[in-house]
């Protein structure tokens, strides 16, 4: 065996034993013993230490070769180690050179629809994986939504989509814009009416929108569309919408209308056209800047022929010619209008609104005559059906201007107005003629150099059907003036009644809670009403009248006038 003692090996571990065994023979010769006496204790005794040094010797070779397996498996395990990460350099280094192409997508091209759209993309790289954004920004291995399965895009948004593989490159980004039931247009635009592709003409978006059957355009703000548009059927425009038709913009969009050199008063050039009865309620215009073209007769707004739109926050105006008008309504047309300021323009004679042979609503607006010098009304309407609640109805320095004028109109009024004549040289609050409007919870003013007069009340069977809450200031030619018996009443009595200059009080129109009162009213402010003025008690009235000219409900006490205190 390769460990085997041996008494007379040379190997230092065996002299031990040697010296042992020689000193019992010795001991035993010494003593006069045979070899019988302890034979059996001495063998043992050295066959015992044999034993013992034996399996000390083979644990030690056991733990010799225990070292050299550990040793060769580290070893191995170190060249597999290397082995690996050899491996992964290499796939790493792979990866980064291959080239990632651009994701393929399958489904409608961008562009403008009327519903949802589903898209599909694949990308032909086992290895890579897509991902995208439908909100502007770049999609990345990072950044978006892994891409599992078809996309229904149901409102507008531009869809990037990318791939890339994990540890190595990403392909160039694709880009498709869907604008999803709206039309888009800006003025200079020559795109195809998505969100950044707009057109560049309002008629151009109504024709595409009608075509597709969408029921919204959106207009820019800012720079003016120069054009006159047509609308005959129902849709919605809407302006005032800053780059990327995703938010509002502080302004409005403006439509400039073109000139005619055949204007005239039952066809005037304007800035929009609604006609037709096709063209009801459904058609709603909002955030929208009118401005009438250059003709004889010119005007922003133009409503006939049965047409019934409603129009919202817009702004409108005559053009610079005889006849301006903010707003013209014909032919049994009924249009509405809320929180508009319609005004009559530069033209020699100016209306913000003129109602002939139709019917209109107007709540929380301003109708103001405009710069006119021969003529100016806020609001004049005939053969007219006109109930104005909640607003502000303002004459002009013209000769001849008046708040709001009615001639043979019936059921009609004005609720919590303030209406206030010119500063020309006939002028008054309002003007009734063969009319009988009602009069309640209104502010009326006069200022006129020759004739100024609250209510002028012209020939004919001309009265209010109700006169109630009302206060009236300056109207120095008198608060109401009766034309065929040629009376004018210039105070109020005890109970609110107005008397004439010898104390007789008004029989027809029944009159009650009538003030005068000295209330400065201007345009610096936009004819507001001050918070100290003496003003008699309203009347709680319902409907459009229970909101005041900025839009804000009218609370207990109510006051008179177009401003809630």
């Amino acid at each position: 065996m390769k460990n085997e003692v041996s008494l007379f090996a040379p190997a230092r571990r065996s002299f031990p034993i040697l010296v042992a065994f020689l000193l019992v023979a010795l001991t035993a010769a010494a003593c006069g013993r045979s070899g019988s006496d302890r034979p059996e204790g001495g063998v043992a005794a050295v066959s015992a230490a044999a034993g013992s040094e034996t399996q000390a010797a083979e644990a030690e070779a056991a733990a010799l070769a225990a070292a050299e397996a550990a040793k060769a498996e580290a070893a191995e395990a170190e060249a597999a180690a290397l082995e690996a990460s050899g491996l992964e350099r290499a796939e790493a280094e792979r990866l980064a050179a291959v080239a990632v192409p651009a994701p393929v997508v399958s489904g409608p091209a961008e562009g403008v629809y009327a519903a949802a759209v589903t898209v599909s993309a694949t990308v032909p790289l086992p290895e890579a994986r897509l991902v995208y954004t439908l909100d502007g920004s770049a999609p990345s291995a990072r950044n978006g939504t892994p891409y599992t399965k078809p996309l229904e895009i149901a409102k507008s948004a531009t869809l990037r989509l990318a791939a890339y593989v994990p540890g190595g490159n990403a392909s160039r980004i694709l880009s498709m814009e869907y604008t999803i039931g709206e039309v888009c247009a800006a003025p200079g635009g020559k795109g195809d009416g998505r969100r950044g592709a707009p057109l560049g003409s309002v008629s151009e978006a109504v024709a595409k929108a009608r075509s597709l059957g969408i029921g919204l355009v959106k207009l820019a703000a800012g720079a003016s569309f120069t054009e006159s548009v047509s609308l005959d059927a129902p849709i919605t425009l809407s302006g005032g919408w800053a780059k990327g038709f995703a938010a509002r913009a502080a302004g409005y969009a403006v439509v400039t209308g073109l000139g005619s050199d055949s204007s005239s008063k039952k066809a005037p050039a304007y800035a929009i056209r609604v006609s037709g009865e096709a063209a009801d309620a459904g058609v709603r215009i909002e955030r929208v800047d009118f401005r009438g073209g250059a003709g004889a007769y010119s005007t922003g707004i133009l409503v006939d022929d049965g047409a019934t739109p409603a129009f919202s926050d817009c702004k409108a105006s005559g053009g610079d010619g005889s006849y301006g008008y903010g707003a013209a309504v014909f032919g049994g047309a009924e249009p509405r209008f809320d929180s508009c300021t319609l005004s009559g323009g530069a033209g020699a004679t100016s209306y913000g609104l003129s109602v002939d042979s139709a019917k209109a609503r107007v709540a929380a607006s301003f109708l103001l005559a405009g710069s006119g010098s021969v003529g100016g009304y806020g609001l004049s309407a005939t053969d007219a059906v006109v109930r104005v609640a909640g607003s502000v109805l303002v004459g002009s320095p013209a000769n001849v201007s008046y708040g709001a004028a009615f001639y043979t109109c019936a059921d009609s009024g004005l609720e919590g107005c303030t209406v206030v004549g010119g500063s020309g040289k006939d002028s008054a609050g309002v003007f009734i003629s063969a009319s009988d409007p009602s009069i309640v919870n209104c502010i009326i003013g006069s200022y006129g150099s020759a004739k100024s007069y609250g209510i002028l009340d012209n020939y004919g069977s001309s009265a209010p059907s109700r006169l109630e809450s009302v206060a009236f200031t300056g109207c120095s030619g008198g608060i109401y003036y009766d034309a065929d018996s040629k009376r004018a009443y210039i105070a109020v009595d005890g109970s609110g009644v107005p008397v004439t200059a010898d104390g007789k009080a008004m029989q027809k129109p029944r009159a009650s809670r009538i003030a005068v009162a000295d209330i400065p009213l201007s345009p610096g402010d936009a004819y507001a009403t001050p918070p100290d003025a003496p003003l008699p008690p309203a009347t709680p009235l319902s409907g459009d009248a229970a909101k005041d000219v900025r839009g804000e409900p009218r609370t207990e006490p109510w006051t008179v006038g177009a401003y809630e205190l």
